[in-house]
């Protein structure tokens, strides 16, 4: 006997199977991509057009190709040029070719298969269909186009027909179009907003804004309008050469800068970021806010050789303040290799600095740095070009103090010696010795200063012989005790 229930049963989950696919497919159907591959030689060019995952058509053409004003036909080809577009669909294919004979006058054919048929009555209206498609997929006839809008309905015209294009090779080459019109201000900003929020490519991105830089840069709403659209760059390559090109070709002003630094500290790359930097150091003369702004970017570089890059740069710069002597300072403590930034404390010793700031520099060294040979080298060049003073020597030797290595602090020691200070000062350094652990590195400092102490009074010479005391051997004892005698 015959389930009558099931069968409805059955009937019906395949009724909701089927609705379910129909349904997937409609979805599906809307998020469909466009795809256009274009290959140029010798001056012929091939189009090859993707709509979803099928190919849908391909074109190839040689020549000026000009179209109909409603885009639905080919009204010319210049003499030698020809046009063909093909497509393909659930098998069935399609081909129109076109050339002009000796007379300019245009050959129309149009084949289904391997037949040909008449191009009035058929072909006419199937390029007519799919005419319009294919020049918003690409780049036929794209000069043409962008004048006739321009001319009907000016910038907005023209981005208004861009809005309907999916690539983003097309959408470019119309706006690269569109700004050879030498737009205005307002049209300029209208540009950028589509450049920036319309345009996914970073490539294309990237070649638009560095194409019309002064002007993008005119003034500060088109600016903020260019730096706003160069933020929207993801990749670190592009973001950093558009960046790049607005330095060296543009006028960006320095309230603009700001915003420029920002976008800078967004890029990843330590090795872009830091080009962006050196590029603004080389090409920007910049007031006392910017250069701090510009310092305290590059403390989110992680590398430390390109950190020390751009802080050398940086204390190149003509003028550099008080206030960017500090920020520097603050951005060498965060590098962590002893080499790199004792480095950039030589190129900083290379100044004069004054009496805080150089105190400042021998902490940082005594607290970043571990290796007691670079320190030294930072040590031993600070006391050769610059002024000791009371207030920096306390922070000197108590860098001496923290040193592990004798020979290194003997070096420093040594090159001290050469400096003239006064009694007291003399008495600090004197005492500042006892902290060598080497009887014969602590001798041979206090043989250095032997000359200087036997010119000063009474108090010096026993801090010398205080000094002396601490030495263990004999030997070395001897030694330094005899200088002074």
């Amino acid at each position: 006997m015959i389930n009558l229930s099931k069968i409805f049963l059955g009937m019906l989950l395949q009724f909701l199977a089927l609705l379910f696919f129909i349904n997937t497919g409609e979805v599906h159907a809307q998020k469909h991509y466009t795809s256009v591959n274009v290959n140029k030689n010798k001056g012929k060019t091939t189009v090859s057009i993707k709509n979803g995952n099928k190919k849908s058509f391909s074109l190839e053409y040689e020549g000026e190709i000009t179209l109909s004003d409603d885009d639905k036909d080919i009204v010319a080809i210049s003499r030698g040029g020809y046009m063909e577009v093909k497509k393909s669909a659930f098998g069935n294919r399609r081909r129109i070719f076109m050339e002009p004979d000796t007379n300019g006058k245009l050959i129309k054919k149009y084949y289904v298969g391997s037949s040909e048929k008449n191009f009035e009555s058929e072909g006419k209206k199937w390029l007519a269909e799919i005419l319009p498609e294919i020049v918003r997929s690409s780049t036929l006839g794209a000069k043409q186009r962008v004048e006739r809008f321009y001319e009907k309905g000016g910038t907005g015209a023209v981005l208004q027909e861009v809005g309907y294009m999916h690539s983003d090779h097309v959408k470019s080459k119309y706006i690269r179009l569109l700004l050879d019109k030498n737009p205005n201000s307002g049209d300029l900003i209208a540009i950028l907003k589509v450049v920036g929020n319309d345009i996914s490519s970073d490539h294309h991105k990237a070649e638009i804004l560095k194409r019309k830089t002064k002007a993008f840069l005119s003034t500060d709403a088109t600016s903020a309008a260019y730096i706003n659209a160069t933020g929207k760059i993801s990749s670190d390559h592009h973001k950093a050469e558009v960046l790049k090109k607005s330095i060296r070709d543009g006028s960006i002003s320095e309230a603009r800068m700001k915003s420029l630094f920002a976008i800078t500290e967004d890029i990843s790359s330590d090795h872009h970021k830091a080009q962006v930097l050196l590029t603004v150091l080389k090409n920007r003369s910049l007031n006392t806010d910017n250069i701090n702004i510009l310092i305290n970017t590059s403390r989110s570089i992680n590398s430390d050789h390109h950190k020390e890059q751009v802080l050398k740069a940086a204390l190149k710069t003509p003028g550099l303040s008080k206030s960017g002597y500090r920020t520097l300072l603050e951005s060498i403590s965060g590098i962590s290799s002893d080499h790199h930034s004792a480095n950039v404390f030589s190129t900083l010793l290379d100044k004069k600095l004054d009496d805080t700031s150089l105190a400042e520099v021998f902490r940082l060294t005594d607290r970043t740095m571990s290796s007691d040979h670079h320190k030294a080298q930072v040590l031993k060049k600070a006391v050769q070009r610059q002024n000791i003073e009371d207030g920096n020597l306390e922070a000197l030797l108590s860098a001496l103090k923290g040193m592990s290595s004798d020979m290194h602090q003997g070096v420093v020691f040594k090159e001290l010696s050469k400096k003239s200070f006064s009694s007291d000062q003399l008495i600090h350094i004197l005492t500042a010795t006892k902290s060598m652990g080497s009887d014969h590195h602590q001798s041979a400092a206090l043989v250095a200063y032997a000359p200087a102490v036997r010119d000063k009074g009474d108090a010096a010479k026993e801090a010398y012989r205080a000094a002396c005391a601490s030495i263990s051997s004999e030997l070395h004892y001897g030694k330094a005790i005899r200088a002074i005698q």
